[in-house]
């Protein structure tokens, strides 16, 4: 799990530093990670959300230096102070959010994918 795991959060990092561009990936970029991540962790049904815990877990870390930065540091950035704290404090459950739809969706796609391969090699032996 730990492959999918940090897949997943370098994909993430990896939609935020691109200026103009993030506008577009970065809403995505949690489905896209969770998709990718949780096919390579394998992530069934009963860690799917384990997985989007994890990966939202380590949303904690750019939340916190965002916090740190506005707060402790008094760095000045080109919006307001508070619109930066709620970025923060909206960034972690966004990203479990769609981190987990987008292992839940690989996991449905990779569990029908195994279902019909085992419905036709039962229907090969069959004959």
């Amino acid at each position: 799990m730990l492959n999918g795991v940090l897949a997943a959060y370098l994909i993430i990092l990896a939609s935020l530093p691109v200026p103009i561009v993030h506008f577009i990936t970065f809403p995505i970029g949690p489905f896209v990670a969770g998709f990718v991540g949780g096919g390579l962790a394998k992530a069934d049904e009963g860690r799917v959300v384990i997985f989007g815990l994890i990966v939202g877990g380590l949303a904690l870390i750019p939340a916190a230096v965002l916090l740190i930065l506005a707060l402790a540091l008094d760095v000045k950035f080109p919006v307001p102070t508070g619109l930066v704290v709620g970025a923060a404090f909206a960034l972690v459950p966004y990203t479990w959010f769609g981190v987990t739809v987008g292992a839940l969706i690989s996991f449905v796609l990779r569990d029908r994918e195994r279902k019909n391969v085992a419905k036709a090699i039962s229907a090969g032996s069959d004959d």
